[in-house]
């Protein structure tokens, strides 16, 4: 009797992380483009954005079921490549998208498949973190946000003010605090 060869126990968490950190993202982008809001011709960007995140993620799985070895650091999530599609959800009239987008990303902060530590593209001498806080923080928008966004917006605060996966500091932990608060007057 032949022994099948097992891959290292590293490299088997390596894969597993991929595979949750894929089915939280394909599941969240699919959610996103299901919604009825999204067919809209001013959604048509966010539309765009999510089915090229799909692709990605899908090509990606393809690419660990193939076989083909993934070095360690192209196995973590690259997070610029699927910031965008959250950001514009988060921007969307709609409170089902943006409850859904924020939930996604507070589920990819508190399992540290997003660490943000990468610099911004954006805006120069800050880090993605601060950029997706800024996003989160963004949602409220006074009294008339919707409640289960209000909720979506402080779960992913407390989860990205409390995770070990990152570091925020200074302006982001005080925009957080101002958030929050201005939650609770509201």
């Amino acid at each position: 009797m032949q022994e099948q060869p097992h891959a290292p126990p590293q490299q088997h968490a390596q894969s597993e992380n991929s595979k949750t950190k894929s089915m939280f993202l394909s599941r969240a982008l699919e959610k996103i483009l299901a919604d009825k809001e999204v067919k809209r011709s001013q959604n048509s960007q966010l539309r765009k954005a999510c089915q090229v995140a799909l692709d990605e993620i899908k090509e990606e799985l393809e690419k660990q079921k193939d076989g083909t070895v993934v070095p360690p650091r192209a196995n973590y999530i690259e997070a610029d490549k699927y910031v965008l599609p959250f950001e514009l959800a988060c921007q969307s009239k709609s409170p089902r998208i943006v409850s859904t987008s924020l939930d996604c990303l507070q589920k990819l902060i508190a399992y540290g498949h997003i660490t943000g530590n990468a610099p911004d593209g954006k805006t120069p001498g800050k880090r993605l973190i601060d950029r997706l806080v800024e996003t989160i923080c963004v949602c409220f928008q006074g009294p008339q946000t919707d409640e289960g966004v209000q909720l979506q917006i402080i779960k992913a605060l407390l989860t990205a003010v409390t995770s070990p996966h990152i570091e925020i500091h200074e302006g982001t932990v005080l925009l957080t605090v101002r958030t929050c608060y201005n939650i609770y007057l509201a």
